[in-house]
């Protein structure tokens, strides 16, 4: 029995399964650590053993698995959802799909996405990702810090879960959910009508950073509809920009309206008979009406919206007739918007599904535009690709880490598989031999002509211990073979990490 009536679990852990890799020497991973050591301070401080239900997943999914129905499961059989935020938790379809999921299901239940002030789903940073690259129903909150960055344009890296930073961001973690199970109503009841994964996805925006809507200044009579409409959106995790206030001076209206326009990631303006409140000293010229001349020339994406029954000709205010007469009309190449003409009821569904159009488009953009690239390397040195990959990441690239053992022939077919799906290859040449790497480098050269992959030339980047630049010579006549030296460093530097990612783009 959960700690929460209702429920089967108290406490779902999301996270990306490349966190929970384990070092050479080590018996569990980081998320497993963090897991078994939560749990245990959640049990000392309620005073019983195994008196909070966590869930995690042990099992490790890959491109080819199907959504595990237990996973599916184990999320709507959930109070409360802790996302562990790394680059590989914003990089995994399966977290997107968890999040989604949970975040659908719990819009639906009686208590709703909050209990009082705080959010059912808790964040807990691994990195110190950028606010714009949280997902949207991430958005709000601070959340937990367990990463240790030199500055805030740093990265970062996990705290060392037997340290006492560590355990002392654990402490303020545990008195978080403590506080929040027991503000949980105790009457409350799993979810109205089940929720699938397909409907997650349908219902909240899939997207790896918050996705921002502007709503326009209205009339006096649209006020309700636009208020209903934005509570109805934050419940799905958009970020909501609005109330910009008309102040007197016409000039620093403009610019505060053009400001949180520009930020947007879609505009939204919604007009009927009456034009609103109009400004001091300008004829013919309303609030409404000016923000959204503003979003016609700046905003990304834009949308005007009015009521079914509404007509032009039921307006009395003949300059404002004119200006949504032209709207109506005007929907060109240069200005491009949508005009939704629709039931008050359905407007939140008509936003919502305008934003998951344009997220999904984006999404698919970056997708065509990112390059992909499989780091190749001995378990001894996966921990320095680690630091490449994360590097590749900000950088718009894909990395695939393949750790391998001593054997430099066995899991070919894993090679194979992620060598159909990337535009380059780097092998990493650290603590292993040179035979190994050239062992490596002629397996890969051997898939290439087998199954003629699209990949035209090989890196290979010497890792420490320090090593010369002769260390591996190759006169290889078929592909061509980039070499870079970062051997003399223990991390590697920003600017020699710049070159390797110039050389993949190029």
């Amino acid at each position: 029995m959960a700690y929460i009536p209702g429920y089967n679990y108290d406490i779902f852990i999301s996270y990306a399964h490349l966190d929970n890799e384990k070092l050479p020497g080590q018996t569990d991973g980081w998320i497993e650590l963090f897991y078994k050591s939560l749990q245990l301070k959640l049990a000392q401080r309620i005073g019983k053993m195994d008196s909070v239900k966590i869930w995690w997943d042990s099992k490790k999914l890959d491109g080819s698995t199907l959504f595990d129905d237990s996973i599916e499961n184990g999320i709507k059989d959930s109070a409360i959802m802790i996302s562990l935020l790394s680059p590989g938790y914003l990089n995994s379809d399966y977290c997107m799909k968890e999040l989604q999921l949970f975040t659908a299901k719990a819009a639906k239940e009686k208590v709703g996405l909050k209990v009082g002030d705080s959010s059912r789903i808790i964040k807990v940073l691994l990195n110190n990702i950028p606010y714009s690259k949280w997902p949207a129903p991430l958005a709000g909150s601070t959340g937990f810090p367990f990463y240790f960055a030199k500055d805030k344009e740093n990265l970062g890296d996990p705290l060392d879960a037997t340290s006492g930073p560590f355990m002392e961001q654990l402490k303020e973690l545990r008195d978080a959910l403590v506080e929040l199970l027991n503000e949980f109503p105790k009457d409350q009841t799993t979810v109205a009508e089940p929720v699938t994964a397909d409907a997650a996805s349908a219902e909240t925006i899939t997207s790896d950073q918050a996705f921002t809507i502007y709503f326009g200044e209205v009339a006096d009579s649209m006020r309700t509809v636009r208020k209903r409409t934005i509570a109805e959106l934050e419940k799905k995790g958009y970020k909501i920009v609005t109330g910009v206030p008309p102040p007197d001076e016409p000039a620093a209206h403009a610019e505060k309206a053009l400001t949180c326009i520009n930020e947007a990631d879609l505009a939204v303006h919604l007009l009927d008979e009456f034009p609103g409140r109009e400004i001091v000293g300008q004829t013919d010229n309303w609030y409404p009406k000016a923000q959204l001349e503003l979003s016609l020339q700046h905003a990304k994406s834009k949308v005007v919206w009015m009521p079914a029954e509404f007509q032009e000709t039921d307006i009395e205010e003949e300059a404002y007739k004119k200006f949504v007469q032209s709207v109506a009309v005007n929907v060109d190449t240069k200005n491009q918007f949508d005009l939704i003409r629709g039931n008050k009821s359905e407007l939140a569904r008509q936003i919502n599904d305008l934003a998951v159009a344009i997220q999904q488009s984006k999404a698919a953009t970056q997708a065509d535009e990112k390059i992909s690239v499989l780091l190749d390397t001995h378990f001894n040195d996966q921990q320095y690709a680690f630091t490449v990959g994360q590097a590749l990441l900000q950088n718009n690239i894909q990395p695939y880490i393949n750790p391998q053992e001593d054997n430099p022939h066995k899991n070919m077919q894993f090679l194979a598989d992620r060598m159909s799906s990337v535009n380059k290859l780097v092998f990493f040449y650290g603590t292993v031999t040179k035979e190994w790497v050239l062992e490596r480098m002629s397996a890969a050269l051997q898939l290439i002509v087998t199954n003629n992959y699209p990949i035209d030339d090989f890196i290979i980047y010497l890792a420490p211990p320090n090593k010369t630049d002769d260390s591996i010579v190759l006169n290889q006549r078929f592909i061509k073979v980039n070499l870079f030296n970062n051997s003399a460093y223990a991390t590697p530097p920003s600017d020699r990490l710049n070159s390797l990612v110039k050389s993949i783009k190029g």
